[in-house]
């Protein structure tokens, strides 16, 4: 991912602060420090989500290595 490029720009009557490349990630407010706030908001709902994800798949994982276990010979 590397050279990640934040970019705030004026948007009516505030500002957006957006990720390059990262059509999800970007927030709105009215002024430029809340908007560098919300987007940090926003990437750290969209970390949680996906530590979420990553959690059910190891339980998924590990049932379906507890499951392999029984067929052994």
């Amino acid at each position: 991912m590397g050279n990640m490029q934040t970019t705030i720009e004026k948007d009516g009557d505030g500002y957006l602060a957006k990720v390059k490349d990262q059509p999800n990630l970007f927030a709105f407010a009215y002024s430029e420090k809340e908007a560098v706030q919300e987007l940090k908001n926003v990437v750290e709902m969209i970390m949680d989500y996906h530590l979420e994800q990553i959690n059910a798949e190891r339980l998924i994982r590990n049932e379906l290595t507890a499951l392999q276990e029984q067929y052994a010979v």
